[in-house]
């Protein structure tokens, strides 16, 4: 059962059955009609559906059999919800290839642009949002969904060979990203994904180039198994050079660094010694400042 809205109390006649996609559809349908809408009020769905319907009662030409043509029009376009079904809205990796890969199908879908900035709202109602205005027959909006899973299928058939890479890892994030633009798949590389502020958006960077490339799974593979394979080279080297420090502890100390360690996806050694470099660079840090405050 849906959310019912607050908004769904003053719903004019002739609009049953309409929900937050349906207004939304609305909201962009009566603008090709000449109605001037705030923009300021889209990206709320109580908001965007009570400034539709104030324009309604304002209006002196909308009547319950116009209201009922957009509402027909409007049911005859949709695909089912169900369709949309696989569109996880806190997947950040399927939100950028599926914003990019729905563009390759706007001239199948017969799409045009809404009036206003689509990142106000979520991305799975872009999506759905692409498709309900499109003017393609629902047949077509089938196929093109049908694709864009299958398409999205493929590249997750990929995951099982990127569980060597520990998220949480800013270096090793930070070397697999250097690895990949070095690399042929580095003209993959998307310039719209948000600057990287943390080893899971450098992540991010790494596998959304290999989603866009398009390529075949096994050749992503091998890239992935050569990849891993300089990095095992390249940590071993620095295994190597280190020695071992036995540290008498507490023991719950020793169960809290473990804690720790784990969550940053790294083994106790290496979170003190992650802890020790950051201390470091504080007093070196601090040691610069103070130098400067005293010229």
């Amino acid at each position: 059962m849906g959310v019912t809205r607050d908004w769904e109390d003053i719903r004019p006649v002739g609009l049953e059955g309409f929900k937050d996609r349906e207004m939304l559809w609305l909201w962009c349908r009566l603008t090709v009609e000449g109605y001037k809408f705030n923009a300021d009020f889209v990206g709320d769905e109580e908001s965007r559906a009570r400034h539709v319907i104030k324009h309604l009662h304002d209006s002196d030409h909308e009547t319950v059999g116009t209201l009922r043509e957009y509402r027909n029009e409007c049911f005859s376009r949709q695909l089912a919800a169900s369709e949309f079904s696989w569109i996880q809205p806190r997947n950040e990796r399927l939100k950028h290839w599926i914003i990019e890969a729905l563009s390759r199908y706007g001239q199948q879908l017969g799409v045009n642009a809404p009036p206003f900035n689509q990142s106000v709202l979520s991305y799975p109602d872009q999506v759905m949002l692409t498709f309900d205005l499109g003017d393609a027959p629902v047949g077509i909006k089938q196929w093109v969904m049908s694709q864009l899973r299958r398409e999205w299928s493929s590249n997750i058939e990929i995951d099982p060979a990127l569980d060597w890479i520990r998220k949480s890892d800013d270096e090793q994030c930070r070397w697999v990203v250097e690895a990949v633009l070095q690399s042929d798949i580095g003209s993959w590389v998307s310039l719209n994904l948000p600057s990287p502020v943390s080893s899971e958006d450098r992540f991010l960077i790494a596998v959304n180039a290999l989603d866009r490339s398009g390529l075949p799974l096994q050749f992503k593979k091998l890239f992935l198994k050569d990849l891993k394979s300089k990095w095992d080279k390249k940590n071993k080297k620095a295994v190597a050079r280190k020695v071992q420090c036995n540290l008498n502890v507490d023991p719950m100390i020793k169960e809290q660094i473990k804690e720790l360690a784990k969550d940053k996806g790294v083994k106790m050694g290496e979170y003190v010694e992650f802890l020790v470099t950051e201390e470091i660079k504080r007093k070196e840090a601090q040691g610069a400042l103070e130098t400067s405050s005293s010229r």
